[in-house]
């Protein structure tokens, strides 16, 4: 396609084009990586903020050496890409003077949310250590650091990304290459997480993520795929690209230590977690995948359901499996420690050993993954290759019908109208504008009362969940005593066996009842994940972005009168798609509970009736508690879900009235010179039609 003989028309449509530079820049970047002679595998580390990211690509890639800054707070983080080259070298990306003009504006603004709090303390940070000097940096777009060896330049590097580094505020990314045998052939994309509060920094890191290859996710063990993590799966996972994709159980050895307590030995805590958390995720991912599916996205659900069981990994234990006591930071001697007092209190004295300690840290299966990741490098690539320009011919043949439909409802209304018509046709814009108001008045309303019965429905589950959440069943137990008594020996006829004796054994059986406090952390756990499945069910029936655009333009279309001889709707159901396509779809945040805390004060089995009545009475009041929390949770979110509709909108109605003034700007210019501009405009669709017939036969794809 020559965008060369479009680029006349740019001021005509501008929102179809600028969606077209979008597909542009990413076309450009993903042919050019193929176009190396020898590309390089990409693979990247995706998560939360603070699962460990960094850490992990140290000890996974380095041997436990801290060649990746650990960022201490979110701010301070940014996407760092790590490749092969001859000698070190470290390029610092700035933020662009438009985005770091968006950045003082959040900054400036009343807002209160985790992105308006980030932006005021870079940019102070910024204005204390730059002042008026931003500019003449941000101006220099970046600078790149040389050095003689690996060390000196990890040295220099830390003034542009440590978490009080001089210039830290003013990087959006940055480069690292070196000299190391570890990086021959592939690279590393270590993001900041995608729960990144700097909207330009999660823009870029969601295109790196789209031009991986294969994807390790790190999820806190502890809160494996919890809320958070499965809608940055749900929303950030990019649907094209990825082509494998590997779930890490991260600081496994802090979900050991939780849980200890109420295990007998290492083994049988390990033997527990593993099969119940593995559990855990496979449910997720499974109904994660089933909602990409519906969503449209079949590629992105075959990735999910091809994860299989969860890597469990830890830096810490790996570090204590494989340094020398002396060379232990603070935080894994700390950890040493705990484990240590765990296994006196709860495990009979047998503290984990070296052995122990690898098999937690799980690195070897995580780099055996890696090495099966090196090995299928050409077969991954292959395919990447073979789809990739399948995949670009079909977003930009979507992208082109947009444009042809407003190019074609532009020539249909010159044709057939004067300037005379065009306050009539205001007129009846600003009528089909009424309409739109009031179908999205009443869609919003209808998911609104939609979402609240949702909600009261979701509350009697809860309360009936938490009724079979209190009820502790009893066990039944059996302890066996060996008993002993003394058996005369004497025989009456045998004088010298009077007053002997020997002494017999015998066994005693006796049955108890007893309450197991496992049973009862269970029913939290149980009672918890299914209650915030559900509102995360709930989430994402009523907001998911992909449902709610089918939705909102299925009402929207509804409204138009496609019966008018003078009104083409095909130019409005462009404009509606790409307005869509431009909005800021909301998230919810559903905060992770830790119900197992309220149980701290009880291990293991208890019979006595006094211990086994407290039991019962905490457990009770927890799921209470619990069930309350929910309970204000799903409400808030309900009015959050609301809240959101209703500025959702009233921004795309805004968006469709600037659009829809503009475009009678265009008209009005477009009618003074009609027969010009009509000549115009049929020659961009023959154009266009041209452009699409030759991409759908290079592809196989239908025009």
């Amino acid at each position: 396609m020559n965008f060369n003989l479009l680029n006349s028309h740019r001021l005509d449509f501008p929102e179809a084009f600028a969606a077209l530079e979008e597909w542009q820049r990413d076309a450009t970047a993903r042919r050019a990586r193929f176009a190396q002679k020898q590309p390089p595998l990409s693979i990247g580390v995706m998560g939360q903020i603070k699962a460990g990211k960094s850490s992990f690509l140290n000890q996974l890639l380095f041997g436990g050496q801290p060649l990746l800054p650990e960022a201490a707070t979110p701010k301070t983080a940014n996407l760092t890409r790590i490749r092969h080259a001859e000698a070190p070298c470290f390029t610092a990306h700035f933020y662009s003077p438009i985005s770091w003009s968006d950045m003082e504006q959040l900054a400036a603004s009343e807002a209160q949310d985790v992105a308006a709090c980030a932006a005021r303390e870079l940019v102070q940070q910024a204005r204390r250590d730059h002042g008026t000097g931003i500019a003449a940096m941000l101006a220099q777009g970046k600078v790149e650091l040389h050095a003689d060896n690996i060390d000196e330049l990890l040295g220099r590097i830390n003034d542009y990304v440590g978490a009080e580094g001089r210039f830290t505020p003013l990087v959006e990314s940055s480069e690292l290459a070196l000299p190391l045998p570890e990086l021959d052939g592939v690279e590393i994309v270590d993001t900041p997480g995608m729960n990144d509060p700097v909207s330009s920094r999660t823009n870029k890191t969601r295109a790196y993520m789209a031009q991986c290859d294969v994807v390790f996710y790190l999820s806190r063990a502890g809160q494996l795929l919890d809320d958070n993590d499965q809608q940055l799966l749900a929303a950030q996972l990019p649907a094209k690209g990825v082509k494998r994709l590997v779930v890490v159980a991260a600081q496994f050895d802090a979900a050991i230590h939780n849980d200890g307590f109420d295990r007998n030995s290492l083994n049988d805590c390990e033997t527990y977690l593993r099969q119940r958390l593995s559990d855990h995720a496979q449910r997720n991912l499974e109904r994660l995948a089933a909602e990409r599916e519906k969503q449209g996205f079949p590629n992105v659900a075959a990735l999910l359901r091809g994860i299989g069981t969860p890597l469990f990994a830890s830096t810490y234990a790996q570090a204590l499996a494989s340094l020398p006591p002396q060379q232990w930071s603070t935080g894994q001697r700390h950890t040493h420690q705990m484990f240590a007092e765990l296994a006196e209190d709860a495990w009979g004295g047998v503290a984990p050993n070296a052995a122990d300690w690898r098999r937690i840290g799980g690195f070897a299966a995580l780099e055996a993954a890696l090495s099966q990741a090196r090995a299928d490098k050409d077969t991954i690539l292959a395919t990447q290759r073979v789809k990739l320009e399948e995949e670009l011919s079909r977003s930009l043949a979507h992208l082109l019908a947009n444009l042809r439909d407003q190019a074609s409802e532009r020539v249909a209304f010159l044709q057939t109208h004067d300037m005379a018509d065009l306050d009539a046709h205001a007129s009846k814009a600003n009528k089909r504008l009424q309409a739109i108001a009031d179908t999205l008045t009443g869609y919003v309303r209808g998911q609104s009362n939609a979402a609240r019965t949702q909600a009261r429905r979701i509350l009697s589950d809860l309360q009936q969940a938490a009724g079979r959440a209190r009820n502790l069943e009893d066990r039944t137990g059996q302890d066996t005593q060996r008993r002993s008594v003394e058996v005369s020996d004497s025989k009456w006829y045998n004088p010298f066996s009077w007053g002997s004796s020997h002494t017999e054994s015998y066994t005693e059986t006796t049955t108890y009842r007893y309450l197991a406090v496992a049973d009862a952390l269970e029913n939290l756990r149980n009672y918890f994940e299914d209650s915030s499945r559900r509102l995360l069910d709930l989430f994402d029936e009523m907001i998911a972005p992909d449902a709610l655009s089918a939705g909102l333009r299925r009402e929207l279309l509804g409204v138009l009168d496609t019966r008018s001889d003078d009104f083409d709707p095909r130019g409005l159901r462009a404009l509606i798609e790409t307005t869509l396509a431009r909005l800021p779809w909301p998230e919810l945040d559903i905060e992770a509970l830790q119900p197992g805390e309220a149980l701290a004060g009880f291990s293991g089995d208890l019979r006595g009736s006094g211990e086994m009545a407290a039991l019962r009475e905490q457990l009770a009041q927890v799921v209470s508690e619990l069930q309350q929390t929910l309970a204000e949770r799903l409400n808030r979110a309900v009015q959050q879900v609301c809240t959101q509709l209703d500025t959702l909108a009233g921004q795309l109605q805004e968006a469709l009235t600037q659009s829809l003034a503009a475009d009678l700007d265009r008209l009005r210019t477009a009618l003074a010179d009609k027969a010009g501009q009509v000549e115009r405009l049929q020659g961009l669709v023959k154009e266009i039609d041209a452009g699409v017939q030759s991409a759908a036969e290079q592809t196989n794809l239908p025009t």
